[in-house]
Protein backbone atom coordinates (compact mmCIF):
# COMPACT_ATOMS: atom_id res chain seq x y z
CA UNK A 1 0.00 0.00 0.00
CA UNK A 2 3.08 2.44 1.17
CA UNK A 3 4.07 1.53 -2.56
CA UNK A 4 1.30 2.25 -4.29
CA UNK A 5 0.91 5.68 -2.40
CA UNK A 6 4.22 6.69 -3.37
CA UNK A 7 3.77 5.59 -6.97
CA UNK A 8 0.62 7.84 -7.27
CA UNK A 9 2.46 11.13 -5.72
CA UNK A 10 5.05 10.89 -8.24
CA UNK A 11 2.71 10.08 -11.18
CA UNK A 12 0.59 13.23 -10.02
CA UNK A 13 4.13 15.74 -10.93
CA UNK A 14 4.65 14.15 -13.91
CA UNK A 15 0.72 14.01 -14.91
CA UNK A 16 0.62 17.57 -13.57
CA UNK A 17 3.65 18.70 -15.92
CA UNK A 18 1.37 16.88 -18.90
CA UNK A 19 -1.58 18.97 -18.47
CA UNK A 20 -0.18 21.78 -18.45
CA UNK A 21 2.19 21.95 -21.14
CA UNK A 22 -0.13 22.82 -23.81
CA UNK A 23 -1.68 26.01 -21.80
CA UNK A 24 2.15 26.89 -21.25
CA UNK A 25 2.22 26.76 -25.36
CA UNK A 26 -0.79 29.08 -25.95
CA UNK A 27 0.21 31.87 -23.05
CA UNK A 28 1.75 35.11 -23.80
CA UNK A 29 5.37 35.26 -23.26
CA UNK A 30 4.69 38.04 -20.68
CA UNK A 31 2.65 35.87 -18.53
CA UNK A 32 5.12 32.82 -18.81
CA UNK A 33 7.92 32.05 -16.22
CA UNK A 34 10.99 31.01 -17.73
CA UNK A 35 14.44 29.23 -16.24
CA UNK A 36 16.93 31.98 -15.21
CA UNK A 37 20.25 31.02 -16.94
CA UNK A 38 23.20 33.36 -16.80
CA UNK A 39 25.47 31.66 -19.67
CA UNK A 40 22.80 31.61 -22.03
CA UNK A 41 21.43 33.65 -24.16
CA UNK A 42 24.17 36.10 -25.67
CA UNK A 43 24.71 37.14 -29.35
CA UNK A 44 26.98 39.23 -31.30
CA UNK A 45 25.87 42.26 -33.49
CA UNK A 46 28.01 42.64 -36.41
CA UNK A 47 27.24 45.51 -38.99
CA UNK A 48 27.14 48.57 -40.90
CA UNK A 49 25.33 51.77 -41.32
CA UNK A 50 24.69 55.01 -43.10
CA UNK A 51 24.84 58.15 -41.08
CA UNK A 52 23.44 61.58 -41.77
CA UNK A 53 23.81 64.95 -39.57
CA UNK A 54 20.41 66.23 -38.99
CA UNK A 55 22.11 69.04 -37.16
CA UNK A 56 21.64 72.59 -38.37
CA UNK A 57 22.71 74.39 -41.93
CA UNK A 58 22.79 70.46 -42.71
CA UNK A 59 19.23 70.74 -43.76
CA UNK A 60 19.97 72.95 -47.09
CA UNK A 61 22.02 70.32 -48.45
CA UNK A 62 21.44 67.59 -51.12
CA UNK A 63 20.20 64.84 -49.00
CA UNK A 64 22.78 62.63 -51.10
CA UNK A 65 25.64 64.76 -50.36
CA UNK A 66 24.92 64.35 -46.63
CA UNK A 67 24.83 60.22 -46.07
CA UNK A 68 28.25 58.24 -45.32
CA UNK A 69 28.38 54.89 -45.62
CA UNK A 70 31.24 53.42 -43.82
CA UNK A 71 30.40 53.39 -40.06
CA UNK A 72 30.95 49.37 -38.82
CA UNK A 73 29.43 48.36 -35.54
CA UNK A 74 30.01 45.32 -33.02
CA UNK A 75 27.84 44.90 -30.45
CA UNK A 76 27.68 42.32 -27.33
CA UNK A 77 24.84 41.70 -25.82
CA UNK A 78 22.29 39.27 -24.30
CA UNK A 79 17.97 38.93 -23.72
CA UNK A 80 17.17 38.43 -19.91
CA UNK A 81 14.19 37.14 -20.97
CA UNK A 82 12.24 36.26 -24.28
CA UNK A 83 10.89 40.04 -23.96
CA UNK A 84 13.81 42.09 -22.87
CA UNK A 85 17.76 42.22 -23.19
CA UNK A 86 20.53 44.72 -23.25
CA UNK A 87 23.41 45.55 -25.96
CA UNK A 88 26.90 47.44 -25.55
CA UNK A 89 27.12 48.40 -28.70
CA UNK A 90 30.61 50.27 -30.63
CA UNK A 91 30.36 52.20 -33.74
CA UNK A 92 33.03 54.02 -35.51
CA UNK A 93 33.25 56.03 -38.78
CA UNK A 94 33.03 59.18 -40.80
CA UNK A 95 29.63 61.72 -41.15
CA UNK A 96 29.85 64.30 -43.03
CA UNK A 97 28.84 67.66 -41.21
CA UNK A 98 28.19 71.53 -43.44
CA UNK A 99 28.52 74.90 -41.92
CA UNK A 100 30.70 78.20 -43.56
CA UNK A 101 33.96 78.27 -43.38
CA UNK A 102 35.54 79.78 -40.50
CA UNK A 103 38.76 79.07 -38.06
CA UNK A 104 41.23 76.76 -39.51
CA UNK A 105 38.82 76.34 -42.43
CA UNK A 106 38.28 79.75 -43.15
CA UNK A 107 40.72 79.86 -46.24
CA UNK A 108 38.98 76.74 -48.12
CA UNK A 109 36.62 77.48 -51.14
CA UNK A 110 32.83 76.57 -50.49
CA UNK A 111 29.62 75.60 -52.31
CA UNK A 112 27.08 77.82 -51.69
CA UNK A 113 28.44 79.46 -49.22
CA UNK A 114 29.09 75.80 -47.06
CA UNK A 115 31.78 73.69 -46.57
CA UNK A 116 31.78 69.79 -46.09
CA UNK A 117 33.41 68.69 -43.31
CA UNK A 118 34.70 65.34 -42.78
CA UNK A 119 33.68 64.49 -38.35
CA UNK A 120 36.06 61.30 -37.22
CA UNK A 121 34.14 59.86 -34.46
CA UNK A 122 33.43 56.91 -32.22
CA UNK A 123 30.15 56.20 -29.96
CA UNK A 124 30.02 53.87 -27.05
CA UNK A 125 26.18 52.90 -26.10
CA UNK A 126 24.11 50.43 -23.95
CA UNK A 127 20.66 49.87 -25.12
CA UNK A 128 17.38 48.72 -23.55
CA UNK A 129 15.80 45.75 -25.66
CA UNK A 130 12.41 45.19 -26.10
CA UNK A 131 10.89 42.57 -28.19
CA UNK A 132 7.41 43.52 -28.86
CA UNK A 133 6.40 40.01 -30.97
CA UNK A 134 7.95 37.81 -27.96
CA UNK A 135 5.66 39.92 -25.45
CA UNK A 136 2.53 39.60 -26.61
CA UNK A 137 2.67 36.18 -27.85
CA UNK A 138 3.65 33.22 -27.19
CA UNK A 139 7.26 32.57 -27.06
CA UNK A 140 8.67 30.65 -29.80
CA UNK A 141 12.35 30.16 -30.46
CA UNK A 142 12.27 29.92 -34.00
CA UNK A 143 10.05 32.46 -35.29
CA UNK A 144 10.91 34.15 -38.41
CA UNK A 145 10.53 37.85 -37.18
CA UNK A 146 10.69 40.26 -34.60
CA UNK A 147 10.37 43.93 -33.98
CA UNK A 148 12.14 45.56 -31.36
CA UNK A 149 12.13 48.70 -30.49
CA UNK A 150 14.92 50.04 -28.37
CA UNK A 151 16.49 52.87 -26.41
CA UNK A 152 20.01 53.64 -24.79
CA UNK A 153 22.34 55.67 -23.21
CA UNK A 154 26.38 56.32 -23.79
CA UNK A 155 29.52 58.35 -24.51
CA UNK A 156 30.54 60.00 -27.92
CA UNK A 157 33.96 60.80 -29.17
CA UNK A 158 34.90 63.50 -31.90
CA UNK A 159 38.38 63.03 -32.87
CA UNK A 160 39.17 65.25 -35.33
CA UNK A 161 37.28 67.42 -38.08
CA UNK A 162 38.91 67.40 -42.05
CA UNK A 163 38.01 69.04 -45.18
CA UNK A 164 40.82 69.04 -47.74
CA UNK A 165 44.19 69.08 -46.80
CA UNK A 166 43.19 70.98 -43.38
CA UNK A 167 42.56 69.22 -40.30
CA UNK A 168 41.46 70.33 -36.85
CA UNK A 169 42.29 67.89 -34.15
CA UNK A 170 40.27 69.61 -31.27
CA UNK A 171 38.71 66.39 -29.18
CA UNK A 172 35.42 66.30 -28.15
CA UNK A 173 33.37 64.20 -25.33
CA UNK A 174 29.64 64.04 -25.20
CA UNK A 175 26.94 62.03 -23.71
CA UNK A 176 24.32 60.15 -26.47
CA UNK A 177 21.05 59.42 -25.86
CA UNK A 178 19.25 57.28 -28.66
CA UNK A 179 16.22 55.35 -30.19
CA UNK A 180 14.97 53.54 -32.59
CA UNK A 181 13.99 50.55 -33.82
CA UNK A 182 15.18 46.99 -35.26
CA UNK A 183 13.58 44.70 -37.76
CA UNK A 184 15.08 40.89 -37.27
CA UNK A 185 14.23 37.85 -39.49
CA UNK A 186 15.52 34.02 -38.62
CA UNK A 187 18.37 32.62 -40.83
CA UNK A 188 19.28 29.54 -39.29
CA UNK A 189 19.16 28.51 -35.65
CA UNK A 190 22.27 30.57 -34.77
CA UNK A 191 22.28 33.54 -37.17
CA UNK A 192 19.85 36.35 -37.49
CA UNK A 193 19.68 39.06 -40.17
CA UNK A 194 18.56 42.61 -38.92
CA UNK A 195 17.32 46.00 -40.42
CA UNK A 196 17.51 49.00 -37.99
CA UNK A 197 17.25 52.63 -37.56
CA UNK A 198 17.72 54.97 -34.85
CA UNK A 199 18.24 58.44 -34.36
CA UNK A 200 20.93 59.64 -31.80
CA UNK A 201 21.12 62.88 -29.96
CA UNK A 202 24.63 64.28 -28.62
CA UNK A 203 26.68 67.64 -28.43
CA UNK A 204 30.30 66.89 -29.82
CA UNK A 205 30.66 70.76 -30.98
CA UNK A 206 29.96 70.13 -34.31
CA UNK A 207 30.93 72.58 -37.11
CA UNK A 208 27.55 73.53 -38.20
CA UNK A 209 26.28 74.09 -34.35
CA UNK A 210 28.84 76.94 -33.72
CA UNK A 211 28.01 78.50 -36.77
CA UNK A 212 24.20 78.39 -36.62
CA UNK A 213 22.63 81.40 -34.37
CA UNK A 214 20.74 78.55 -32.73
CA UNK A 215 22.97 76.18 -31.27
CA UNK A 216 21.96 73.47 -29.42
CA UNK A 217 22.01 69.20 -30.07
CA UNK A 218 23.32 67.47 -32.96
CA UNK A 219 20.98 64.81 -34.12
CA UNK A 220 22.18 61.85 -36.54
CA UNK A 221 20.33 59.86 -38.17
CA UNK A 222 21.18 56.37 -39.18
CA UNK A 223 20.15 53.27 -41.36
CA UNK A 224 21.82 49.64 -41.61
CA UNK A 225 21.63 46.25 -41.85
CA UNK A 226 23.93 43.87 -39.65
CA UNK A 227 23.64 40.26 -38.40
CA UNK A 228 23.45 38.61 -35.27
CA UNK A 229 25.28 35.72 -33.96
CA UNK A 230 23.55 33.46 -31.09
CA UNK A 231 26.05 31.89 -28.53
CA UNK A 232 25.68 29.16 -27.03
CA UNK A 233 22.15 28.57 -25.73
CA UNK A 234 19.47 30.38 -27.59
CA UNK A 235 16.23 29.04 -26.63
CA UNK A 236 14.47 29.60 -23.30
CA UNK A 237 12.51 27.13 -21.48
CA UNK A 238 8.97 27.42 -19.87
CA UNK A 239 8.41 26.56 -16.32
CA UNK A 240 5.47 24.59 -16.50
CA UNK A 241 2.68 25.77 -13.35
CA UNK A 242 1.57 23.42 -11.31
CA UNK A 243 -2.30 23.00 -11.31
CA UNK A 244 -3.91 23.69 -7.84
CA UNK A 245 -7.38 21.97 -8.83
CA UNK A 246 -5.31 18.83 -10.22
CA UNK A 247 -3.17 18.50 -7.01
CA UNK A 248 -6.42 19.34 -4.60
CA UNK A 249 -7.53 16.40 -6.11
CA UNK A 250 -4.33 13.88 -6.08
CA UNK A 251 -4.27 14.69 -1.96
CA UNK A 252 -7.59 13.34 -1.54
CA UNK A 253 -6.98 10.75 -3.16
CA UNK A 254 -3.77 9.73 -1.62
CA UNK A 255 -5.69 10.64 1.80
CA UNK A 256 -8.49 8.17 0.88
CA UNK A 257 -5.82 5.75 0.02
CA UNK A 258 -3.69 6.14 3.79
CA UNK A 259 -7.02 5.98 5.45
CA UNK A 260 -7.37 2.28 3.68
CA UNK A 261 -4.28 1.68 4.78
CA UNK A 262 -4.57 2.65 8.18
CA UNK A 263 -7.71 0.40 8.52
CA UNK A 264 -6.11 -2.73 7.17
CA UNK A 265 -3.54 -2.47 9.83
CA UNK A 266 -6.48 -3.13 12.48
CA UNK A 267 -6.57 -6.68 10.92
CA UNK A 268 -4.98 -9.69 12.27
CA UNK A 269 -1.33 -10.00 11.76
CA UNK A 270 -1.41 -14.02 10.79
CA UNK A 271 -3.40 -15.45 7.64
CA UNK A 272 -3.91 -18.99 6.59
CA UNK A 273 -1.26 -20.53 5.00
CA UNK A 274 -1.73 -20.14 0.90
CA UNK A 275 0.17 -21.49 -1.88
CA UNK A 276 1.30 -18.33 -3.73
CA UNK A 277 1.36 -18.68 -7.67
CA UNK A 278 4.63 -18.38 -9.28
CA UNK A 279 3.62 -15.13 -12.06
CA UNK A 280 4.89 -15.89 -15.36
CA UNK A 281 5.45 -11.76 -15.65
CA UNK A 282 6.87 -9.70 -13.32
CA UNK A 283 6.29 -6.45 -12.75
CA UNK A 284 8.81 -3.94 -11.58
CA UNK A 285 7.06 -1.07 -11.65
CA UNK A 286 8.74 1.77 -14.17
CA UNK A 287 6.73 4.11 -15.34
CA UNK A 288 7.95 6.78 -18.05
CA UNK A 289 5.26 9.17 -18.45
CA UNK A 290 5.34 11.58 -21.55
CA UNK A 291 3.46 15.12 -22.23
CA UNK A 292 0.42 15.75 -24.55
CA UNK A 293 0.49 14.67 -28.22
CA UNK A 294 4.49 13.99 -27.23
CA UNK A 295 7.06 11.05 -28.07
CA UNK A 296 10.03 12.88 -26.58
CA UNK A 297 11.51 11.75 -22.92
CA UNK A 298 11.29 14.44 -20.91
CA UNK A 299 14.34 15.49 -18.84
CA UNK A 300 12.76 14.51 -15.32
CA UNK A 301 11.67 11.65 -17.09
CA UNK A 302 15.29 10.04 -17.69
CA UNK A 303 15.72 8.85 -14.08
CA UNK A 304 13.10 6.27 -15.32
CA UNK A 305 14.70 4.68 -18.07
CA UNK A 306 18.34 4.39 -16.37
CA UNK A 307 16.25 2.27 -13.27
CA UNK A 308 15.27 0.31 -16.13
CA UNK A 309 18.48 -0.46 -17.41
CA UNK A 310 20.27 -0.93 -14.42
CA UNK A 311 17.74 -3.71 -13.50
CA UNK A 312 18.08 -5.17 -17.05
CA UNK A 313 22.15 -5.19 -16.32
CA UNK A 314 21.14 -6.87 -12.73
CA UNK A 315 19.10 -9.43 -14.43
CA UNK A 316 18.54 -11.82 -17.44
CA UNK A 317 14.91 -11.54 -18.03
CA UNK A 318 13.33 -10.02 -21.10
CA UNK A 319 12.19 -6.24 -20.93
CA UNK A 320 8.82 -5.61 -22.39
CA UNK A 321 7.84 -1.76 -23.11
CA UNK A 322 4.78 -1.13 -23.75
CA UNK A 323 3.13 2.21 -24.74
CA UNK A 324 0.15 4.07 -24.55
CA UNK A 325 -2.29 6.78 -25.12
CA UNK A 326 -5.18 8.76 -23.34
CA UNK A 327 -8.27 8.76 -24.71
CA UNK A 328 -9.68 11.52 -24.34
CA UNK A 329 -6.74 13.23 -27.50
CA UNK A 330 -6.61 12.53 -30.61
CA UNK A 331 -8.32 9.44 -31.95
CA UNK A 332 -7.81 5.71 -31.93
CA UNK A 333 -5.92 5.40 -35.17
CA UNK A 334 -3.45 8.52 -34.03
CA UNK A 335 -2.86 7.16 -30.46
CA UNK A 336 -2.14 3.65 -31.62
CA UNK A 337 0.70 5.06 -33.54
CA UNK A 338 1.74 7.87 -31.17
CA UNK A 339 1.63 4.88 -28.16
CA UNK A 340 4.04 2.91 -30.50
CA UNK A 341 6.30 5.74 -31.04
CA UNK A 342 6.36 6.35 -27.09
CA UNK A 343 7.59 3.08 -26.54
CA UNK A 344 10.57 3.18 -29.49
CA UNK A 345 11.72 6.19 -27.89
CA UNK A 346 12.70 3.88 -24.76
CA UNK A 347 13.87 1.23 -26.72
CA UNK A 348 15.95 3.73 -28.26
CA UNK A 349 17.35 4.87 -25.54
CA UNK A 350 18.53 1.64 -23.54
CA UNK A 351 20.06 -0.13 -26.36
CA UNK A 352 21.88 3.72 -27.33
CA UNK A 353 23.00 5.14 -24.47
CA UNK A 354 22.84 2.58 -21.62
CA UNK A 355 24.41 -0.66 -24.05
CA UNK A 356 21.46 -3.22 -23.10
CA UNK A 357 21.31 -5.09 -26.00
CA UNK A 358 18.32 -4.96 -28.34
CA UNK A 359 17.83 -8.48 -28.34
CA UNK A 360 16.62 -8.68 -24.41
CA UNK A 361 14.05 -5.77 -25.30
CA UNK A 362 10.96 -6.38 -26.50
CA UNK A 363 8.34 -3.61 -27.58
CA UNK A 364 3.95 -3.16 -27.38
CA UNK A 365 1.69 -0.67 -27.65
CA UNK A 366 -1.72 -0.28 -27.47
CA UNK A 367 -2.87 3.46 -28.34
CA UNK A 368 -6.12 3.99 -26.08
CA UNK A 369 -7.38 0.74 -26.16
CA UNK A 370 -6.25 -0.05 -22.86
CA UNK A 371 -5.68 2.60 -20.33
CA UNK A 372 -4.14 1.10 -17.28
CA UNK A 373 -4.78 4.26 -14.87
CA UNK A 374 -8.63 6.09 -14.06
CA UNK A 375 -7.12 9.30 -14.71
CA UNK A 376 -7.13 10.14 -18.32
CA UNK A 377 -3.74 12.35 -18.09
CA UNK A 378 -1.86 9.12 -16.45
CA UNK A 379 -2.05 6.78 -19.69
CA UNK A 380 0.50 9.02 -21.71
CA UNK A 381 2.65 6.95 -20.47
CA UNK A 382 5.12 3.57 -21.34
CA UNK A 383 4.93 0.34 -18.90
CA UNK A 384 8.22 -2.17 -18.40
CA UNK A 385 7.55 -5.70 -17.12
CA UNK A 386 10.12 -8.41 -17.20
CA UNK A 387 9.92 -11.95 -17.90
Amino acid sequence: MKTRIMTLALAALAATSALQAQDVAQTPAYKTAFVKDGKAHWFLEVGDAALISLAANNRDVHFTDRVSLLNPSLALGRWSTPSFGMRLQLQGGKFFDYARPQGAFAALPSVGGLLRHEITYGFAQYDFLFDVVNFFTPYRENRLFHLIPFVGVGLGYKHQTASADVKDQEHAYSPLVDAGLQLKFRLTRCVDFNLEGKVTASDLNLPSQTDHIKAGTDFIAQAGASLTFHLGQKAFEPITPNDPQLIASLNDEINALRAENAELAKRPVNCPDVEIPVPMTKIVGNVIYFRINSAVIDKNQVINVYNIAEYAKSNTETITLVGYADRQTGNPAYNLALSKRRAEAVADMLIKKYGISSDRIKIDWKGDTVQPYAENVWNRIVLMSAE
